[in-house]
């Protein structure tokens, strides 16, 4: 049971004088002790293991976010697009795209025999756009070579054994300044 901030109940009267959350403990593969709060009480209906494997699995989905609106998309606050019709085809082909980075790297991960986590999709993204581009301008016959040179490069590009198992900790990140730094060297 926590008590509502004075000044939360004041914007917003209607609220309750304290809220209740159940406090869900887990442990990290790393041996982290993490507590997750949640408004699912019922412990019956809704039970802690159950819960932190959703958590897990929607950590996962945000990193997938994350990779798409900065990797992909370039950090772009908006679409480029300008009416409904085209916004939907571009988020379409941005998820396409994504999608199909995401089974190339699957493959590659299946020929050489690890998971598909090993490999970066950062790396695979950059590099992918790199031999696409030149695949575009190249005569049809040359295209399994190039393929399979494309899957032989990235499937040396595995990441460091000491990344594996790592974990993506939720953390508020600092908001950037308003104001401009400016460092004032001393003369000497």
């Amino acid at each position: 049971r926590m008590k509502v901030s004075p000044q939360a109940r004041e914007h917003t009267p209607a609220l309750p004088s304290h809220w209740e959350a159940r406090a869900i403990e887990t442990v990290s593969r790393h041996g982290r002790r993490r507590i997750l709060l949640t408004s699912l009480l019922d412990a019956k209906a809704w039970p802690a293991k159950e819960i932190a494997a959703q958590y897990q699995e929607r950590w996962h989905i945000e990193t997938s976010y994350r990779e798409l609106k900065q990797d992909m998309l370039g950090d772009e606050l908006t679409l480029r697009s300008g009416t409904p019709e085209t916004v939907r085809q571009e988020v379409w082909g941005t998820l396409l795209a994504y999608n199909l980075v995401r089974l190339e790297m699957a493959e590659i991960a299946r020929e050489v025999g690890v998971a598909p986590t090993d490999l970066s999709f950062t790396t695979a993204l950059h590099y992918l756009r790199y031999e696409w581009s030149w695949l575009a301008i190249s005569s049809p016959g040359t295209l399994p070579a190039c393929l399979l040179r494309l899957r032989e490069r990235l499937g040396e590009l595995l990441l460091p054994k000491q990344r594996r198992g790592r974990e993506c900790p939720r953390v508020v990140k600092k908001l950037p300044s308003r104001y401009s730094i400016k460092q004032v060297r001393s003369v000497k």
